[in-house]
């Protein structure tokens, strides 16, 4: 069952009796906490069963009164997760509610979860004194208290009605799917009001409205096959008796004759049941599709000459021509989608349907076109606002893929104005670089103190004409790396190089005191550090000087290009 089920009975556990109980329950049942209620997952019925059993072995209840008091719960429960206004939209009475209960639960599989569940099937009785026979079929036997509880609280939470409901009937029998076998329970239940001034045909909306027009509108048959392009009727053995226009395009004629098995030409894919007049008619509430078996010679060639086509005009496309023909071969199995009518005589049914598609795509798929569907039939619109949703998610998602896309190039712009601001405050110190950042002047500012050093090779004169220029940028960078390294520890500040020649000071930007001792133990450690350099001339180390002087200063920022 779906993990809304498990949910549900977990909040009606949690509210009654508490998480402690909640906990024994899972304990007995073996679930782990948080494991059992995962709502999209379909769990198995035998999940189910062992959770409802724990349930009931400990409030020391039948297994049917807990399905009962669950079924009460239901009610309150979906209302409270917003299908509230969906309920109450349903019908204007009890009777209108449980006729429409197969198509409730048909929009919840196919269009809320996307599943192909296994749904109840119900079915009413309009009774001489006004109360309601209610036919209940399930796939799921023992369920059927689910359904006192329900209608109960339905009728009293919609409908402001109290209702009695007493079994007259259950029975069970075996059913050959093309599954396999399964057993199908059939409880019949009898449904009638009480504590109420109304009569039971009021109440329950069994009241049969007379109409005084006695006018008789006779079709002629071709009006009606027109008119409704996709229709059947059949007779009691379940043989073609009539047939729309519409469907001469996809099942071959010599099917379509009267007399064909209704089987031979459809499968049945919704509800899961035998396609036979009884279990038709015990489901004539539900929403049925049923595919097509075979397709028409006519759509058979067709295919074979758009895949020739396809293969005509690419010479080395053989794999591209089987694939288009592999997609209309399956797209020649159509679906139909509508209600099955038993009709007044009660041997004939008829099936109202329409294409089972929901997109243009699909529509092409099936070779169809809109044109193919009445005007009347809402499945033109359903196509076009299918179509209208698909193009604005298909805007969505490009307007996501575009949104990514800046997003990526968000970051890659933050990466790259990281790596500019870097680059800025390697040139200029970082109070005077966020102040052209921000797009302020930088004035010229007084020091009173601070400490300037200039260094250079003194041979560097005598170098440079004897070695090679890519010898001397290398020698160079040797020699300033290591000074940079020093500019680091020692928290001095480097302003420039020219040629062989190092320019770097103290207490500026940042005043210090100590100024005067950090660029002279800066000077120490130049020296050491340039005799780790070789001299290219005579590969001894590399001697420099420095020239170091204390007292008042003004710096500022000079040029636009490159400023210093």
């Amino acid at each position: 069952m779906f993990g809304f089920i498990h949910e549900s009975v977990r909040q009606l556990m949690i509210r009654t009796y508490g998480e402690a109980f909640w906990a024994k329950v899972l304990e007995r049942a073996g679930f782990e906490a948080g494991k059992e209620n995962i709502i999209n997952h379909y769990y198995s019925d035998q999940d189910t069963y062992t959770l409802i059993d724990a349930v009931s072995v400990i409030l020391k209840v039948t297994r049917e009164q807990v399905w009962e008091m669950y079924g009460c719960f239901l009610i309150q429960y979906t209302m409270e997760t917003g299908w509230d206004d969906l309920i109450r939209s349903m019908s204007p009475n009890l009777k209108g509610f449980l006729d429409n209960l197969d198509s409730l639960h048909y929009f919840i599989d196919h269009v809320v979860y996307k599943a192909n569940l296994r749904g109840p099937s119900f079915r009413c009785e309009d009774n001489p004194d006004g109360t309601i026979t209610l036919h209940y079929y399930t796939g799921r036997p023992g369920l059927y208290p689910i359904v006192k509880g329900v209608l109960r609280e339905a009728a009293k939470r919609v409908f402001k009605l109290d209702v009695s409901m007493s079994i007259t009937g259950r029975t069970q029998r075996s059913v050959q799917m093309a599954t396999g076998e399964r057993i199908e329970e059939h409880v019949i239940f009898l449904i009638k009001t009480q504590n109420t001034d109304q009569s039971n045909e009021d109440a329950l909306g069994t009241a049969v409205v007379q109409h005084s027009n006695n006018y008789k509108i006779r079709l002629t048959h071709m009006d009606f096959v027109t008119t409704f392009p996709y229709h059947m009727v059949v007779d009691q053995d379940c043989k073609i008796v009539q047939v729309g226009r519409e469907l001469y395009n996809h099942i071959p004629k010599d099917l379509l004759t009267v007399g064909t098995p209704l089987m031979r030409i459809f499968e049945v894919t919704r509800p899961q049941i035998p396609l036979d007049f009884d279990s038709i008619c015990n489901f004539i509430n539900a929403v049925f599709v049923l595919q097509v078996k075979t397709t028409p010679m006519e759509f058979q060639r067709n295919a074979n000459k758009r895949a020739g086509q396809i293969t005509d005009g690419f010479d080395n496309a053989q794999e591209d021509g089987n694939t288009a023909v592999a997609t209309l071969s399956q797209s020649q199995h159509l679906k139909l989608k509508g209600q099955m009518m038993l009709m007044t005589s009660g041997g004939h049914i008829m099936y109202l349907c329409s294409p089972y598609v929901t997109s243009i795509p699909e529509l092409l798929q099936y070779g169809l076109r809109l044109t193919a569907m009445p005007l009347h039939d809402a499945t033109r619109d359903l196509i076009l606002l299918n179509q209208q949703r698909l193009s604005d998610v298909e805007m969505n998602l490009q307007l996501e893929a575009n949104n990514e896309q800046l997003e990526n190039m968000a970051k890659d712009l933050e990466v790259e104005k990281g790596k500019t601001d870097a680059l800025l405050r390697e040139m200029l110190p970082p109070s005077v670089a966020q102040q052209l950042k921000q797009g302020l002047s930088v004035d010229a500012r007084e020091y009173e103190e601070a400490t300037v050093m200039f260094t250079d090779v003194p041979t560097f004169q005598q170098i440079v004409p004897l070695c090679q220029p890519k010898d001397i940028v290398h020698l160079l960078n040797e020699l300033f790396t290591k000074f940079d390294r020093l500019i680091g520890i020692q928290k001095a500040y480097k302003v420039e190089t020219v040629g062989d020649s190092y320019m770097s000071v103290g207490g500026i930007p940042d005043t210090v005191d100590d100024h005067c001792e950090v660029i002279c133990h800066l000077a120490l450690g130049m020296v050491m550090e340039a005799r780790t350099v070789c001299d290219p001339i005579n590969n001894t180390p590399l001697h420099i000087r420095a020239g170091i002087h204390s007292g008042p200063v003004v710096a500022g920022v000079v040029g636009a290009k490159m400023p210093r």
